[in-house]
C-alpha cells in the first residue's frame, strides 16, 4: 500500500470501529482510531437492517477521524460478515480434438465453466426464497484436473480428447455487500477493498507461520460467532453460529429486568469490578456481586459454548483442534473459556482470548484498540495493506452495469461471470470429431476450428485474463463453434479406390475392393457416421473378385425339398458354373490367388423345372424297341404335370415345398414315334423313293402300336 492514509471500518452489530492507517517503519501505523456504538439496534447478526442509521454512525466516526488526521478521507476498506460466505463445488467437461495442445486460455476458460456450474448448483444450498443471482462470485480454487480419465496437476500443454476440471467457488450475498456499499457511499466514501471478517481476524491472530497447526479461531461479536479452522498450512473451513454476546446481554436483562442498553453496560462491568450497581426497568437500584451475576449467566454461557463447540467438532471431523483462540468483544464473557474447553474436550489452558498483544508489526492507538475486540478492525487494515482483500469495481458488460468483488486483481472473466455471460459460448470450440474404425484400427477425423469470442475493453481487443478497472466498458461478441468432422470411406481408407482389371465373360472390367460399413456393402463415396466400422477387403483371391462382382455365392448350392406324387423328394441346384482362366472353379479353387488380367466366366444354371420331373416320370414308363439293331426308348404318352393342384407347363420352375403330381396315359406309342426316336427322315433322301417299315418281321403302318421288346426295321429304298 502507498503511504497515503487509508480509512478502515469494522461495521459490527453493536458498534463501528474506524481507524486511519499508513505504512510505518515497523509495518502498519495507526494514525487515529474511533469507536462508536449504534444508538439503536440497526444491525442484527452482522447484517445491516437500517442503512440510514448505520450511515449516520459511520459519518460521525469519519468526521472525528478527519479532524484528528487533518485531511479528508475518501478511500475505505471494510469487511463482510463471514456467516454469509458460501462455498460450492462445480465441474466442467469438454470434448477435445486430441490433435492440439491445451492452451492456458482454454484451461482458464474450462475453470470458468466449472465456476458457472457451481453458480447453478448454488441454488441447492440456499435457504428458501434465496436465488443464485443474489450472490456475488468472489473467487475459486481448482481441486481436480483430469485428462482422458487420468488425474493431472496441470492441463496446460497436454493433448487429449476429454478434459475435466473440478473447482470450489466462493460466493457472498449481494444483500450483505450492497448494504455495506450503500452505507459507505452515503458517507461520501469509496470502497476500494473488501475482506471477510474471519479472514481479517486470521490475518493478525493466526499468521501464516501458525497455520500448520490445527487451530480454531472464534470471533465472538454481538450477533454471531464466526469460526475459522486451520490445518496443514491452510484455512480449511469457515462457519458461524447465530449466537454471540447479545445472548449473554439478553440473559442478564431477563434475570434482573434490565433495559437492553443497561444490560450491555452491566455485562461489560462484570469482568472489571467485584460488584455492579444498576437500576432495573422498575426504577429500583441494585448492587450485585460479580460472583452472583456470573452464576446467573451460567446457563446462557454454557449454551453459547455448546453451540460453538459443536460446530468446531463438526468442521474438524469430530475431533477437537489443538487449541482454540477467541477474539471479539463477546470473548470477554466471564467463564466462557472454561465452559468452551469443557464442551470441546480440551484442557482449559488450550482455550485462550487473544488481544492486541498478539499482534506484531502494528503500532499506534493502544489506548483505544487494546482488547480482543480490536483484532478484526486491525486485521481489515492489515489485509488491505497486504492486498489479501477483495478488489472492487463497477464495470459495464454490453451496456449493463455489474459490481465485481474478487481477490487480487479483477479480470474480464470476473465481469463476464458477474454479468451471467456463458463462458462455453465464448469459446470457439472445435467441432466434434468423427470417430470410426478401418479394419479394426481407430481413425479420428477432427472437426473444424470455431471462431473465438471477440472481447473489447474500452474498444481494445482483450482476453479473459485481461485486467479491468473501475468504470471500464466491456463488449462481448460470442464465439461460434466449429463444424463436426466429416469424411467418406475414401477419405479414411484410400485403398478403397484401388481397382483391379479383369476379364468377365469375355469383357474387360475394373473391379474395386470389397468395402463394407457396419457389415453392409458400401462404395468409396459413402458418407460416414460417428462410430461406423469400415472394412476394406482387397482383391486377393477369385472369391474376393466374385464377391465384388456380385457373385459372392457363385458356387453355393441350394437344396429344394418338394413332394412328387406324394413322396418327399429333394434336388440340389447350383446357381452358376464358374471357371477361372478356362478351368472350372471348385470351392477350393475359389481361394486361388488373383492377378490383374485374369479371366472369369460365370454362367447361370437354370433352376430345376416341373418338366424335368415329368420327363423323369415319363422315362420310367418308356417302351424299349430295337430299330435296325439299335435300342431306342419311347417315353410314355399323355404326360400331365400339376403343381400344387394346378396344371403347369414343363418349364414351370421348381420351388421349395411344391407338391408335384405327374400322370401318364395307358395308350402305347405308335410306329411313327420310332421314326423320331431313330432319327429317320420322313421325306425321301435324294435317289430314294420308298420307305420300308417292318415290326417284328411284318409290314407296319405309321399308326401301328409298338410294345416293349419289339424289333423294328426302317429304311429308304
Amino acid at each position: 500500500m502507498s503511504s497515503r492514509a487509508l480509512l478502515t471500518l469494522d461495521i459490527g452489530t453493536r458498534k463501528v470501529a474506524g481507524l486511519v492507517t499508513t505504512s510505518g517503519p515497523k509495518g502498519l501505523k495507526i494514525l487515529a482510531a474511533e469507536v462508536m456504538e449504534h444508538a439503536e439496534r440497526s444491525m442484527l447478526d452482522g447484517q445491516i437492517h437500517d442503512v440510514m442509521a448505520v450511515a449516520e454512525v459511520v459519518s460521525q466516526v469519519k468526521r472525528k477521524l478527519e479532524r484528528r488526521v487533518r485531511e479528508p478521507l475518501r478511500d475505505v476498506a471494510v469487511a463482510a460478515a463471514g456467516r454469509a460466505l458460501r462455498t460450492v463445488r462445480g465441474e466442467a467437461v469438454r470434448q477435445l480434438s486430441g490433435l492440439t495442445q491445451l492452451t492456458a486460455e482454454e484451461v482458464f476458460s474450462l475453470e470458468l465453466e466449472a465456476v458457472q456450474a457451481a453458480q447453478t448448483a448454488l441454488s441447492e444450498v440456499l435457504r428458501e426464497g434465496e436465488r443464485p443471482q443474489d450472490y456475488h462470485y468472489v473467487g475459486h480454487s481448482v481441486t481436480r484436473c483430469v485428462l482422458d480419465g487420468f488425474p493431472l496437476a496441470n492441463l496446460v500443454g497436454q493433448r487429449g480428447t476429454v478434459a475435466e476440471v473440478d473447482v470450489i467457488a466462493t460466493f457472498l450475498p449481494r444483500g450483505v455487500v450492497d448494504s455495506l456499499v450503500a452505507v459507505v457511499e452515503r458517507c461520501g466514501l469509496e470502497m476500494i477493498a473488501l475482506t471477510l471478517e474471519p479472514i481479517a481476524a486470521l490475518t493478525v491472530a493466526v499468521p501464516q507461520s501458525m497455520r500448520h497447526l490445527n487451530l480454531a479461531l472464534v470471533d465472538i461479536g454481538a450477533g454471531t460467532s464466526d469460526i475459522a479452522l486451520t490445518a496443514a498450512g491452510a484455512v480449511v473451513a469457515y462457519d458461524m453460529v447465530p449466537i454471540a454476546g447479545d445472548e449473554i446481554t439478553e440473559a442478564l436483562s431477563e434475570a434482573y429486568l434490565l433495559d437492553f442498553k443497561v444490560g450491555e453496560r452491566v455485562k461489560r462491568q462484570i469482568s472489571a469490578a467485584e460488584s455492579v450497581e444498576f437500576t432495573d426497568i422498575l426504577g429500583q437500584t441494585h448492587r450485585e456481586s460479580r460472583e452472583a451475576m456470573v452464576q446467573a449467566l451460567q446457563p446462557a454461557v454454557r449454551r453459547l459454548a455448546g453451540q460453538i463447540a459443536r460446530r468446531i467438532l463438526a468442521l474438524n471431523s469430530g475431533k477437537p483442534p489443538q487449541a482454540v483462540l477467541l477474539v471479539g468483544g463477546g470473548s470477554m464473557t466471564p467463564s466462557l473459556t472454561e465452559c468452551l474447553a469443557a464442551e470441546i474436550g480440551l484442557p482449559a489452558q488450550r482455550v485462550a482470548v487473544r488481544g492486541r498483544d498478539a499482534i506484531s508489526g502494528v503500532e499506534g492507538a493502544r489506548n483505544i484498540l487494546k482488547g480482543p475486540d480490536c483484532i478484526t478492525p486491525i486485521g481489515i487494515a492489515v489485509a488491505a495493506r497486504d492486498h489479501s482483500t477483495l478488489g472492487f469495481a463497477y464495470v459495464y458488460v454490453n451496456g449493463r452495469g455489474v459490481r465485481l468483488f474478487r481477490p487480487n486483481r479483477l479480470t474480464v472473466a470476473d465481469a463476464l461471470l458477474a454479468a451471467g455471460v456463458s463462458i462455453r459460448e465464448l469459446h470457439g470450440t472445435i467441432g466434434k470429431g468423427l470417430t470410426v474404425t478401418v479394419n479394426g484400427e481407430l481413425r479420428i477425423v477432427p472437426g473444424t476450428f470455431g471462431r473465438p469470442a471477440r472481447i473489447l475493453v474500452n474498444g481494445e481487443a482483450a482476453g479473459l485474463e485481461a485486467q479491468v478497472q473501475h468504470q471500464d466498458r466491456i463488449e462481448v461478441e460470442p464465439g461460434t463453434p466449429g463444424e463436426p468432422g466429416r469424411a467418406t470411406v475414401a477419405d479414411v481408407a484410400p485403398e478403397a479406390c484401388v481397382q483391379t482389371e479383369l476379364v468377365l465373360n469375355g469383357d474387360a472390367v475394373t473391379v474395386p475392393p470389397l468395402v463394407t460399413v457396419n457389415g453392409e456393402p458400401a462404395g468409396p463415396e459413402r458418407e460416414l457416421q460417428d462410430n461406423d466400422a469400415v472394412v476394406v477387403r482387397p482383391l486377393r483371391t477369385v472369391s474376393d473378385a466374385l464377391a465384388c462382382l456380385g457373385f459372392s455365392d457363385a458356387l453355393a448350392q441350394q437344396v429344394i425339398s418338394y413332394t412328387l406324387n406324394g413322396k418327399p423328394e429333394s434336388v440340389t441346384w447350383q446357381r452358376y458354373l464358374v471357371s477361372h482362366n478356362g478351368r472350372p472353379a471348385t470351392p477350393a479353387a475359389l481361394e486361388a490367388p488373383l492377378a490383374p488380367g485374369d479371366s472369369l466366366t460365370v454362367e447361370p444354371c437354370p433352376p430345376p423345372t416341373a418338366g424335368a420331373l415329368a420327363a423323369r416320370i415319363a422315362g420310367g414308363h418308356a417302351v424299349r424297341v430295337r430299330v435296325n439293331g439299335a435300342e431306342h426308348r419311347l417315353p410314355a404318352q399323355g404326360v400331365t404335370v400339376r403343381v400344387n393342384g394346378q396344371v403347369a407347363g414343363h418349364d414351370e420352375p421348381l420351388r421349395a415345398d411344391d407338391h408335384i403330381a405327374v400322370t401318364t396315359s395307358d395308350e402305347p406309342p405308335i410306329f411313327a414315334s420310332l421314326l423320331v426316336a431313330a432319327g429317320v427322315a420322313t421325306t425321301p433322301p435324294p435317289g430314294m423313293r420308298q420307305l420300308i417299315m417292318r415290326l417284328n418281321g411284318r409290314d407296319a403302318e405309321f399308326v401301328t402300336p409298338v410294345a416293349d421288346g419289339d424289333e423294328a426295321e426302317i429304311k429308304w429304298i
